[in-house]
Formats: C-alpha cells, sequence, structure tokens
C-alpha cells in the first residue's frame, strides 16, 4: 500500500472542505464553538465540522492536539484511551493506531482505529493533521476491540487576528463519520 499517496490525497479532500464554504449548515452553536455539516461529495451521507477559536499561537495550541503517543490529546481528550505509533513512514507521516473506551455505560464495544497521518504546515501558518483508515501488517484487528475504519477526517490550526487581539487560534475538526465492524 502506497501510504503517502494515501495520506496526501486526504489532505487535498480535507483542504478542499476548508476552502468550500458552500453549503454547510449550523446544527449546533455555543458561545465558544459552532459545529455544521454539509453532505458529502466522498460517500452518501453528511460531513461534519466544528469550529472555535482558542487564545494562543498555532504551535501553542497544536502541541494540545497533535497526534503523538504520549501527547497531550491522551491526558483531556476522554475519546482516547491510547494512542500508539505502529510506523514513521516519513518525518510528516506515520501510521497511528487510536483506541477509545467503552461508551454508554459498556453497551458500545471499546474500538480501535489504525490510520495514516499526514501533519501538515501551510504558508500561512496554520497546521493540520490529515488522517484516513488503513491496514497495517504489525496491526490486525484486536480481541477486545471493535476495528473502526474512519473516512478522511483532521484537526486544523489556522492563526488569526483582529484589532487588539492577543495571539488567536481557529481550531476546527472535520469529521466524517466512520465505519465499524
Amino acid at each position: 500500500m502506497d501510504y503517502e499517496d494515501k495520506a496526501k490525497a486526504v489532505a487535498d479532500c480535507l483542504l478542499s472542505y476548508r476552502r468550500d464554504e458552500s453549503g454547510w449548515k449550523v446544527c449546533r452553536k455555543s458561545n465558544d464553538v459552532v459545529v455544521s455539516w454539509r453532505p458529502s461529495s466522498e460517500f452518501p451521507g453528511n460531513v461534519y465540522k466544528g469550529e472555535g477559536i482558542v487564545s494562543g499561537s498555532p504551535e501553542k495550541v497544536w502541541e494540545c492536539l497533535k497526534p503523538v503517543p504520549n501527547g497531550f490529546r491522551v491526558k483531556w481528550d476522554s475519546n482516547v484511551k491510547r494512542f500508539e505509533l505502529l510506523e514513521q513512514i516519513m518525518e510528516d507521516i506515520s501510521i497511528c493506531r487510536t483506541v477509545t473506551p467503552s461508551a454508554a455505560m459498556g453497551i458500545i464495544a471499546p474500538r480501535d482505529f489504525v490510520d495514516v497521518i499526514l501533519v501538515k504546515q501551510y504558508e500561512d501558518g496554520s497546521i493540520s493533521s490529515n488522517a484516513t483508515n488503513v491496514s497495517h501488517p504489525s496491526c490486525p484487528p484486536q480481541p477486545g476491540y471493535v476495528r473502526g475504519f474512519n473516512h478522511a477526517c483532521g484537526c486544523i490550526c489556522i492563526p488569526v487576528s483582529g484589532p487588539g487581539w492577543p495571539p488567536s487560534t481557529l481550531c476546527g475538526r472535520l469529521i466524517l463519520p466512520f465505519q465499524h465492524g
């Protein structure tokens, strides 16, 4: 499998969603976060994005989001129980396994996901993770977990500024619903 090509295709897909603002409909809004949806151009169904402004530079905010073993995300995100590096393909491309806990008092089984992830930095200072499911020989389905299969998904940190604003970052998360076994 050509992991590099797959990762770059996901990054292109997510960038196209970022650039094309048409068709998004707000489904939930709070003081801090807006969640929107629109029909997917990749599969039957919808894609979702959440966005909010966070105080801090993209680099500082990224430290809390970046997909690395023992990173901050495992500490603050109760939906991520464990994050494992399976293979470093290139400096910016890796194969990782994410383990999620059971939910709904055990009605929903723990899941694991194996994804290729491309971390990309853009000229405007944005930083993104771009991921989708892959198979990897070192990680067949594990007992006790339902193997999930992510469509293209990722996070992006975009620098924003305004008169009198401190350094801030627009954080976005594009979620394309996963398939599971």
